[in-house]
């Protein structure tokens, strides 16, 4: 965590989150993309973060979305009949995250998809370094019995409003990395 704590204030973040079809990188797809690009400053408060613009496209899948999935994000085959695959978005996606230290919940999850769809793609996967918002968190506090993305925001008072949709998750992720931060650095 030093190392983070050495550049956290002269880098460009991007907190992202996939909404997918399942679990499986390898057999999934992803259908939602949420990205908040931000900044991270010290006031006299602590780190805060300084939004720096947003990325967010519902993706076509090109499959159907499982009903039991779509309960949980609320997107189905109707809501992404139209949209882009994720071939056709990955260009707007990568110039977005370009140059940025990538900030995830569960970040494997969402690296793999990353790597998956862009190589599906054709793409090169990009060179991004991430960081993984559950692991900040059990660093900055130990034995929570949950570190779900719902459980760290009820517990540092941050607003979700539409839990399970891309960029809301990347919001609420920016968030906690925010508030992680200011407690490591506190208790260092």
């Amino acid at each position: 965590m030093d190392a983070l704590l050495s550049v956290v204030d002269r880098v460009r973040f991007v907190a992202f989150d996939f909404e997918t079809t399942g679990l499986s990188a390898d057999r999934d797809r992803v259908v939602e993309i949420g990205a908040v690009a931000f900044r991270v400053r010290k006031d006299d408060g602590g780190w805060v973060g300084v939004a720096d613009g947003a990325y967010e496209t519902l993706i076509n899948p090109g499959r159907p979305i499982p009903a039991a999935v779509s309960a949980i994000h609320g997107i189905d085959d109707l809501a992404v009949s139209s949209a882009p695959t994720f071939a056709e978005a990955a260009g707007e996606l990568i110039a977005f995250i370009d140059g940025s230290i990538l900030v995830a919940h569960n970040a494997p999850f969402d690296m793999g998809f990353l790597r998956l769809e862009t190589a599906r793609a054709g793409l090169e996967n990009p060179p991004n370094p991430a960081y993984d918002t559950i692991a900040i968190a059990k660093t900055a506090i130990s034995g929570l019995p949950s570190y779900s993305l719902k459980s760290l925001a009820s517990c540092f008072g941050i607003v979700q409003n539409a839990a399970h949709r891309g960029g809301d998750d990347a919001k609420v992720c920016m968030e906690l990395f925010i508030k992680c931060i200011n407690l490591i650095d506190t208790n260092k």
